[in-house]
């Protein structure tokens, strides 16, 4: 397979719009996992490693601002929500878990972890909320060729909140060779819909996202409270030893995650001369490339650079990257 490059696929600037959505669903998923459907009137072709920025706050209705009652010697007596409450003044990035086109929109499915102001905020819309979407944004992963005899397989690794981009690439894997590795620090904080017990460091039709294309899954957890106890990178390595020497063997490996993770991923593929795709993860205030906060240093001929993940990525080689 011909090795990615940070320039492939990214979605052009002129499909890339603001779009105003409404919420379909806003369903929990675990102990603080959502997962949040939007219907968009439009929406221009995604793949998998897509992603989009969602202004997470109320969206203004009436930008005449108040004026201030205020006396010498008083206190003023503030009107403006922004002086009154903590909320968030830039977009969050997220992640596609998958999306759908439906006769009269488009259905996108973001599913987000309660961290601070803005995806709490998230978490309490409700179906008919409005919501603004910036996208499509970012470059894609490429998918392996598609081959008999089981070469070309797939190895989806996610961690928390970078399981999201591998349920949207196991859409696209549907009935070909592949297998999807899951971590969590605990069972409550898996945000997947389980539907059997997880055969421990073996494949198993346990998770309904994952089956339901056809995939099996090797779940694990910090605690041991469900799958594996374990690092999902540990079940990764003896499931790559068991498959030494097997001719017919050529995976390429998907990831995203927590940055200690995917380093530990890229280590694993690149000793092993496997391909690697990784879907990096930084914080972007404007996803288009303006902000230049989300840089990451990435490797060249004669050293290194700097490169943004918003567009430049977020997905790039494993042999690009400087961690």
């Amino acid at each position: 397979m011909t090795a990615i490059t940070s320039q492939q696929t990214p979605a052009p600037d002129h499909r890339r719009r603001k779009i105003l959505g409404h919420v379909l669903a806003n369903r929990p998923l675990c102990r603080e996992h959502f997962a949040l459907d939007v219907i968009l009137p439009e929406f221009a072709p995604t793949e998998p490693g897509h992603f989009v920025q969602l202004h997470c706050r109320d969206l203004p209705t009436d930008i005449d601002a108040d004026p201030i009652d205020w006396q010498p010697g008083q206190r003023p007596m503030f009107h403006d929500p922004d002086l009154l409450a903590p909320q968030t003044m830039l977009s969050r990035p997220f992640s596609l878990a998958g999306r759908e086109d439906l006769r009269d929109g488009v259905r996108l499915t973001i599913i987000h972890r309660v961290v601070g102001i803005g995806t709490a905020w998230l978490s309490h819309l409700s179906p008919g909320d409005p919501i603004s979407v910036l996208g499509p944004l970012g470059n894609t992963f490429i998918l392996p060729p598609a081959t008999s005899m089981g070469g070309g397989s797939a190895l989806l690794v996610g961690g928390g909140v970078g399981i999201p981009p591998m349920l949207y690439l196991a859409q696209s894997l549907c009935n070909r060779p592949a297998i999807a590795f899951c971590g969590a620090t605990t069972r409550d904080l898996l945000p997947l819909k389980i539907i059997a017990d997880a055969t421990p460091a073996e494949p198993s039709f346990s998770i309904a996202e994952f089956a339901g294309c056809d995939i099996p899954s090797i779940i694990t957890t910090d605690d041991g409270s469900y799958g594996t106890r374990g690092y999902v990178t540990q079940a990764l390595e003896r499931y790559l030893e068991a498959k030494q020497g097997d001719p017919t063997f050529h995976p390429t490996i998907y990831t995203c995650g927590p940055e200690p993770m995917m380093r530990r991923i890229a280590d694993i593929a690149m000793s092993r001369n496997i391909p690697c795709q990784v879907a990096v993860e930084r914080a972007m205030a404007c996803g288009m490339g303006t902000c230049q906060s989300c840089v990451i240093k990435t490797k060249t001929a004669d050293g290194w650079r700097f490169r943004l993940s918003c567009t430049d990525g977020p997905v790039f080689s494993a042999s690009e990257l400087l961690w």
